[in-house]
């Protein structure tokens, strides 16, 4: 009899109860992947047009957080009219969605999933960046002085589990409890960095999931700079960065002095659903390339695809652009969706033309100066991970940055040519710096514009590419344009019409594809 209650009693957990997991992260994954979210979604918009807006971002932010890591069930939009929409993604994953009327019903809804609060100090605002870190292990809401008395009211109750306030007198001060008292247990293959006043939300509910590390240290303040050396330098080997940087040229640079790729993620909104979606990613073929001849190949490259927040965002309100697919184009994205974003991946692929071509964004699977890297093992190690995560996406050509100008060292370009093979050819920021093959493999272009930011730009810079060439043989020329100005797949096609018959468009692999023939490289390497 006992055992026939039990069975039943299992029973009614797995046909009753909602389903629960856990977050999984294996060794050699680069970010975990989060349980399958549920099928309908619970949709609340976050905007800052209210009284108390920052202190209800902070508090839903925290409260996805909780309640994504064992079942992602509540999307976000804190998007305005320059993002995708609220219902784009929810669509394009095969989602459902219910919006509640009221987004505070939510806590009620989960409120069995909730232990308490934790109440940070207004006049000191890092420690919300010190409660997210909390949140996790305490079960617990991020909760402003101004909410309180609500949330402590019925019908909520919910009890002050910590109370930050009047405890830190500087934010170094945050930074310090942090690394001394919390760092130790925490996951050292990842560390986080939001700026509290700004990240209200957005990719807060992912660090909240987690419970690693939520920073925002300025290299170039003495005092943040020693510290912030300390989290890079106990890091695991081989960790990314994520969020964002005070800066960025200095940020990434010290992240890279350490070893230690930043995946630009700072304003994704929905990375507990994203990284629960299905992994299986359906690449598609490469269509063959044009016969070689004695004409000028351009392609063109949409920049800034290794920060996750533009393939969440604005990608993929340029991808529902009319023009898309009416001339060859790439589009760069991070190698980290494999973990972060399988579906929107899989998405795009699904979605693509066959002039429409994904490709890395610097340098690899995170933004990252190689020619910073002081540790030859440790760069061995990020670019066969690079390798590893391009492969399983699907991208056969990188972007690499060693700043926004810089060329690429030949120690690190021998370094891609052994450890990524299956690479067609890699970019470079020194604008007009030609052609170099590494280790007799792996051909590099230098951009002939690097961050074209309209269509003139666009065609004045082939113009200065194309300067001597008399007919007698192929030259490629490749112009990276960046998004954020307004340059979209219309753009291309408008510069594209303004070519005469010596120009042959073609998309970044088949480019390098040609080179390579040109050169007498293999074709398709394995």
């Amino acid at each position: 009899m006992l055992r026939i209650k039990a069975v039943c009693f299992l029973l009614f957990l797995l046909f009753v109860t909602p389903s629960m997991a856990q977050i999984k992260w294996p060794n050699g994954q680069l970010l975990p992947s989060f349980p399958a979210p549920a099928q309908t979604q619970d949709l609340i918009t976050l905007r800052e047009n209210s009284p108390y807006a920052s202190a209800e971002m902070y508090l839903f932010a925290s409260l996805k957080g909780l309640v994504n890591r064992t079942k992602p069930r509540i999307f976000s939009y804190e998007g305005d009219a320059n993002g995708e929409g609220p219902h784009t993604w929810l669509e394009s994953l095969g989602l459902n969605w219910s919006e509640p009327a009221d987004k505070w019903d939510l806590i009620m809804k989960y409120r069995k999933e909730i232990s308490g609060l934790i109440v940070y100090d207004t006049a000191q605002i890092h420690t919300v960046n010190l409660a997210t870190v909390i949140a996790k292990s305490k079960g617990a809401l991020i909760a402003s002085p101004l909410l309180l008395s609500k949330l402590t009211a019925p019908p909520y109750n919910l009890p002050v589990l910590l109370d930050l306030r009047g405890k830190f007198n500087s934010k170094l001060d945050v930074y310090q409890e942090l690394y001394d008292q919390y760092w130790p247990h925490l996951d050292h293959r990842l560390v986080i960095g939001l700026n509290p006043k700004a990240q209200k939300a957005a990719l807060r509910e992912y660090a909240a999931a987690l419970g690693v590390a939520v920073i925002w240290l300025d290299p170039k303040i003495a005092g943040e700079s020693e510290l912030l050396n300390k989290f890079l330098a106990s890091m695991s080997p081989g960790s990314p960065f994520m969020g964002w940087w005070p800066e960025e040229a200095p940020g990434v640079k010290r992240a890279s002095q350490y070893g230690i790729a930043t995946i630009a993620s700072d304003w994704c909104f929905n990375l507990t659903v994203f990284s629960g979606t299905s992994r299986t990613i359906h690449i598609k073929p490469i269509p063959p390339k044009p016969a070689l001849q004695n004409k000028i190949y351009v392609a063109f490259i949409l920049s800034d695809g290794d920060n996750l927040q533009f393939d969440e965002h604005l990608m993929r309100k340029l991808w529902n652009n009319p023009d898309r697919g009416s001339v060859p184009m790439g589009w760069t994205v991070s190698p980290a969706m494999v973990d972060a974003m399988p579906g929107a991946l899989n998405y795009y692929w699904q979605s693509s033309t066959v002039n429409d071509n994904l490709i890395s964004g610097p340098s690899g699977y995170g933004y990252t100066y190689p020619n910073n890297w002081s540790d030859e093992k440790l760069l061995k190690q990020y670019v066969s991970k690079t390798q590893d995560y391009t492969a399983r996406a699907g991208l056969r050509v990188i972007t690499i940055w060693n700043t926004i100008t810089g060329g690429i060292n030949p120690n690190v370009g021998n370094m891609y040519a052994t450890q990524a093979s299956s690479l067609l050819g890699v970019t470079a920021q020194n604008t007009g710096g030609g052609l170099t093959i590494y280790n007799n493999s792996l051909p590099a272009m230098a951009l002939d514009c690097n961050y074209c930011t309209n269509e003139q730009a666009m065609k004045d810079f082939i113009g200065r590419a194309v300067v001597g060439w008399d007919k007698t043989s192929p030259r490629f020329v490749i112009i990276q344009a960046q998004p954020w100005k307004g340059v979209t797949p219309t753009s291309f096609k408008n510069v594209a019409n303004s070519l005469n018959e010596d120009y042959v468009v073609v998309r970044p692999d088949q480019l390098f594809q040609l080179i390579r023939e040109k050169n007498g490289l293999s074709v398709n390497p394995k």
